[in-house]
């Protein structure tokens, strides 16, 4: 019979939510979350608004805050991360 318990010990483990959020792992989640969403979804609704009005010029300010700045984020993130801190 296997248990449906933590392998963690309950000390160890955060006791509210909050202390949770603060861990480096959630910091760093929240930080690509921010740097990589935002300009997917204002990519995304720039090139279906020039889609939607047949509008070709459109088109050039989703290339540039969806893409461009997505590759921008992902170099300043990679840049950035701090990988040894998290072990």
């Amino acid at each position: 019979m296997s248990s449906a318990a933590s392998p963690v010990p309950a000390e160890a483990l955060p006791a509210d939510a909050a202390a949770r959020e603060r861990t480096p792992e959630a910091i760093e989640a929240r930080r690509w979350l921010l740097l990589l969403g935002v300009p997917f979804i204002i990519g995304g609704a720039l090139f279906a608004i020039g889609i939607a009005s047949g509008e070709m010029w459109m088109l050039g300010p989703a290339s540039l805050f969806g893409p461009g700045a997505i590759i921008l984020g992902f170099t300043y993130l990679a840049l950035t991360a701090d990988t040894n801190r998290l072990q």
